[in-house]
């Protein structure tokens, strides 16, 4: 099955393709065609997907193809998850409707906006320092600071320095709250209000 996601409207495309990902058996492959860098895709069909491929095109547009896989055990490590983006990159190690195993990588000055997701939040720092925002206070985080925040609670995370960390949500975030959340980073937007 093949979708172009280019000339699709920013806020359908995850559920454009979470719909057709849904629809597919094991063992299917799915190609996706997009104008950028597909690393949320990624994100939302982690855990079920048994293989995946990303080549750019000439003319600077991304061709993801993946591999549809039941649940299995995962047994890795950080350097193979390691990328760095123009925001905050997070990059799932699990996504399932019931949690999101995420590794989160920053570069100084990178941000999660805060916002009040309907998850609940375990973000444990690996490497680094910055402030975590948690209900209008903020907290010196460094390696081997741990923040636990309720769903609904204000949450929001800054990069002094270069930064790693181990990001859980239970349960995971929509397709749509997560997009308004990158959005939100990639335009330079301090918070963002998910119910809008």
């Amino acid at each position: 099955m093949e979708l172009d996601l280019r000339n699709v409207e920013p806020q359908y495309r995850h559920k454009l393709v979470l719909d057709a990902f849904n629809k597919m058996k094991n063992d299917e492959e799915l190609v996706v065609i997009a104008d950028h860098y597909p690393a949320h895709l990624l994100q939302i069909l982690s855990g079920q997907i048994e293989k995946y491929k990303i080549d750019q095109t000439a003319t600077g547009d991304f061709i993801l193809k993946v591999t549809k896989k039941g649940y299995k055990p995962i047994v890795a490590h950080i350097s193979e998850y390691r990328k760095i983006g123009d925001t905050f990159t997070p990059i799932p190690v699990l996504r399932k409707d019931e949690y999101g195993v995420i590794l989160v990588f920053f570069k100084a000055g990178q941000y999660i906006p805060i916002h009040a997701p309907d998850s609940d939040l375990i973000f444990y720092v690996l490497q680094g320092k910055g402030t975590a925002y948690v209900d209008k206070r903020e907290f010196e985080i460094r390696e081997g600071s741990i923040i636990i925040v309720p769903k609904g609670v204000k949450r929001g995370i800054k990069a002094e320095t270069y930064m790693e960390a181990l990001h859980i949500v239970i349960p995971s975030p929509s397709a749509e709250d997560h997009e308004k959340v990158m959005r939100a980073a990639r335009e330079g937007i301090q918070e963002v209000d998910l119910k809008q």
